[in-house]
């Protein structure tokens, strides 16, 4: 946990909230480094619930709860020893260097790394005459490094503190001394010496952590691939709705053009009854003078003129018609449908179910009033099926599938996909799709049709 501790070897390595050297450091979640008992004074402080003092990141479970096992919490974090046995080498290299043979309190000049024991240049030599440490490594104090004194760092026998550890019994998971592996560890199943345990050991962390950089590598990958269907689906909606408002410009100009050309006919039309009005009026008021003035012969006299007049008038008025609504060449009910299919359009539903990938959504195509026949964009083979499932596009015309049937020779306009009733109805709308049928009973009918939906496809192309 070297990098943990984020600290040069010929450093001391300081524990960032006391910044003295580590005692006990614990390895918190985080990875960061702490001494034990400031952990504790931090949590007693912080609560249990409180986070790391260097990024806030949890400390303990969130099931521990109250502070009367504090302790014993926080000594189950494990206990960074590299770190703890390099703070150990730099004390006792910084302390008073006195030769540990002589009794006469001579300064020591050399370190035996065998032996762990400081000597002076007396006690060297004479350290090298013995037959059993004559091979053993001796370094100029002045010279040795923190590194090299916590790479020989030895630990003590877990029963026996006055005896070095020599071999592991990995059945009981201890540090023992050949003592205890003679006679406590004699009928355990594997006994082996530190160093091979120790180089299995440390294959199988390193192989951990390269899963555990594999996985951190595939997840960067998918982080960066869903990113990037982020940035597809939002510029693929802009556009969509840009190529939308364009088109609704150029519909709108149209209607309006429409309804300025039924809007000058209207008005040329009635500018003429108006016209027709004046002069029925006008006959109406003499014909009423005449009725109210004249004499008997007088009336008499001009009475085959004026029935004459009044009989054009009234055969020619008569040929004049009321004008209606659904007299105007344009369908409303075609914009109320293209204002149903907008509003649809941008309606965002949350799915049911979280994924676990993002996959990128199919986009659906601009809803427009007209059908446009899907023959002319596809070569000369049809798809059917599945097949068609994956290019029907709405606007292509359609007809029933034969072998679903029901209403033979009927055909119709693909106006959803997937189907807009369906999810109105609150049901899964995929595998389904909406077709507005030619003439259904004198009038269009809209109705919903599987294609892909429990592996029925009832529509084929025209």
């Amino acid at each position: 946990m070297a990098a943990a501790s984020a600290t040069s070897s010929s450093e001391l390595p300081e524990c960032p909230v006391c910044h003295d050297g580590y005692k006990e450091p614990k390895i918190l979640p985080c990875t960061h480094l702490v001494c034990k008992k400031c952990v504790v004074s931090w949590l007693h402080k912080a609560g249990v619930k409180g986070g790391c003092p260097l990024c806030k990141a949890p400390i303990l479970p969130s099931t521990s709860q109250g502070q009367r096992d504090l302790d014993t919490l926080v000594n189950d974090l494990p206990t960074d020893l590299a770190t703890m046995a390099l703070v150990d080498s730099h004390k006792m290299l910084r302390g008073r260097h006195v030769c540990m043979v002589c009794d006469d309190n001579i300064a020591a000049t050399s370190f035996c790394l065998q032996c762990d024991i400081k000597l002076c240049k007396k006690c060297s030599k004479g350290h090298a005459k013995f037959p059993s440490m004559k091979n053993h490594k001796v370094e100029d104090l002045n010279k040795l490094t923190p590194q090299q004194l916590a790479e020989i760092n030895r630990s003590t026998c877990n029963v026996h503190d006055d005896r070095p550890a020599e071999v592991y019994c990995s059945s009981h998971r201890e540090l023992i001394c050949m003592l205890c592996a003679t006679t406590n560890h004699r009928s355990c199943a594997e006994v082996k010496a530190i160093p091979d345990v120790a180089t299995e050991k440390r294959k199988e962390l390193e192989q951990q952590a390269q899963r555990l950089r594999d996985r951190a590598t595939a997840l960067a990958a998918q982080i960066k691939e869903s990113n990037d269907i982020l940035k597809v689906m939002r510029r693929k909606a802009n556009d969509t709705f840009d190529d939308l408002e364009q088109c609704m410009k150029k519909r709108r100009q149209k209607v309006n053009t429409l309804l300025q050309a039924e809007e000058d006919a209207a008005m040329t039309s009635l500018a003429e009854l108006e016209k027709w009005r004046e002069a029925l009026t006008l006959n109406a008021a003499s014909v009423g003078n005449v009725v109210q003035s004249a004499s008997g012969g007088a009336l008499l006299g001009m009475m085959e003129g004026l029935t004459s007049r009044l009989d054009d008038l009234e055969s020619q008025t008569g040929t004049t018609r009321k004008m209606e609504v659904n007299d105007l060449t344009l369908t409303f009910q075609k914009l109320d449908q293209l204002k149903a299919d907008i509003a649809y359009l941008g309606q965002i539903r949350k799915p049911t179910t979280t994924p676990t990938t993002i996959h990128q959504p199919t986009q659906p195509a601009p809803v427009t009033t007209t059908a446009t026949s899907a023959t002319t964009q596809r070569t000369a083979h049809k798809p059917r099926g599945a097949e068609l499932a994956r290019v029907l596009r709405v606007g292509d015309r359609v007809k029933w599938n034969p072998e679903w049937c029901i209403s033979p020779g009927t055909k119709g306009t693909v106006t959803a996909i997937p189907s807009r009733q369906t999810a109105m109805r609150g049901d899964d709308p995929r595998g389904k799709v909406d077709v507005r049928w030619d003439g259904y009973g004198g009038y269009d009918h809209e109705g919903c049709l599987k294609m892909g939906h429990g592996g029925v496809y009832h529509l084929d192309l025209l």
